[in-house]
């Protein structure tokens, strides 16, 4: 399964977009520094190629707003399909959640029981702390 670094599934990136979109609209790069905040540092390249993907669907539209002070700048606004696309996202991303929740629980109580039996999985060249189910999606959320 292909991931980004922190465990978040590539496709996240569009549904992150359409969500910062609702939120406000917004120009490239400042897209790219907002999306850090939700764990997603992707270079602007990515940031780009996802944003007309989702314009080509008809998700978002774009449009040029000229300043005075400063370079035209190419803003991006969620439409109507992008609000319906945003809430598909958000009910598939819970759906997975939960599952992630299930599995990682799943794999604490595991853990817990080879403790208990003295039984230890883990080889002798991993250095890396194992973290309960909470720790992990606490971990992944950062």
């Amino acid at each position: 399964m292909d991931r980004y670094p922190g465990g978040m599934p590539k496709s996240f990136l569009q549904p992150c977009l359409l969500l910062l979109l609702k939120e406000q609209p917004g120009y490239g790069y400042d897209l790219v520094t907002r999306l850090k905040a939700l764990g997603i540092d992707d270079d602007s390249a990515a940031v780009y190629r996802s944003l007309r993907s989702l314009e080509e669907r008809g998700a978002v539209y774009s449009y040029w707003n000229t300043s005075s002070t400063g370079p035209a700048r190419r803003m991006y606004r969620l439409t109507p399909a992008g609000e319906e696309q945003l809430q598909s996202a958000v009910e598939a991303l819970a759906e997975t959640h939960l599952a992630i929740e299930r599995y990682l629980c799943r794999h604490a109580l595991a853990q817990s029981k080879c403790a208990e039996s003295g039984d230890d999985p883990t080889p002798p060249t991993t250095t890396r702390p194992r973290l309960s189910g909470v720790a992990a999606l606490r971990r992944s959320a950062r």
